[in-house]
């Protein structure tokens, strides 16, 4: 959380956080609340909830939520914005209807198809997209081929290619997906967060201007390679073929988006 709640007044703030964070003498919500925020370092009142730095976006928080909990993270986890339901209208309802053999699924609707990396500016030295310089980087850092990942058919301009996945960054995962890799690879992501640039000194990011924030766009457009374990350029969802998302979901639950 950053402004999106009012710190000073915590009867104001949104049912679904408060009951999170058990605030509403309700013990039997299905669910808890981890809260960070991003505005002291000190955690003095009211701001006296574990501190992260307003970096990166969302990918800044849940690489904390990685770095500094990677060795006893919940079971089961929803990732989510301070402001979930721009996205998404029931993005905790359907997180709880996710089956029990599944390791990722995004909880948001809105669908990104064929969005090439040429729609971020390039890199003014090799005239490749800087986001796809940046997304390369972040995969090399988990063990990847990225070149193989991000451009599997070899198309020259390279970052040509295209991406396809759920936007915007909000999914469930499960413990066992995220130690997938090693606490070394998530720290080093994790550092890499921290610095003012994803791809090289001669091209750091800007804050409040949106098509400079190449990390946590980096990020919010691989979710489903790293945790998902996909392709890419992901397949959209197709009624009745095993692209289905709604196998993702318990079709009886009150919940589910199916």
């Amino acid at each position: 959380m950053w402004k999106e709640i009012d710190w000073s007044n915590q009867s104001s703030w949104p049912l679904w956080l408060r009951a999170g964070l058990h605030m509403t003498g309700n013990n039997s919500v299905p669910y808890r609340v981890h809260l960070y925020q991003r505005i002291d370092p000190q955690s003095r009142p009211p701001y006296n909830w574990p501190y992260c730095r307003n970096v990166k976006q969302e990918a800044g928080i849940y690489l904390q939520f990685i770095y500094d909990y990677y060795y006893d993270l919940p079971e089961k986890i929803l990732f989510i914005h301070g402001d979930p339901f721009t996205h998404s209208p029931h993005p905790i309802e359907a997180a709880l209807c996710i089956r029990d053999d599944v390791h990722y699924a995004s909880v948001n609707s809105f669908w990104i198809q064929d969005r090439p990396w040429i729609v971020w500016r390039r890199d003014p030295i090799s005239q490749i997209s800087l986001l796809y310089h940046c997304a390369s980087r972040l995969l090399k850092l988990l063990g990847y081929d990225a070149e193989l990942q991000l451009n599997p058919t070899k198309i020259n301009p390279k970052d040509t290619n295209l991406i396809s996945t759920y936007c915007c960054a909000q999914f469930y995962v499960t413990k066992q997906r995220i130690h997938h890799y090693t606490y070394e690879q998530w720290s080093k992501l994790y550092h890499v967060s921290q610095e003012p640039y994803c791809t090289a000194e001669h091209v750091p990011e800007k804050t409040g201007i949106p098509e400079e924030k190449r990390f946590g766009v980096a990020f919010e457009h691989l979710w489903h390679v790293i945790l998902g374990l996909h392709s890419t350029n992901m397949q959209p969802s197709i009624n009745g073929t095993n692209t289905d998302r709604c196998h993702l979901f318990r079709l009886s639950c009150a919940g589910s988006p199916c």
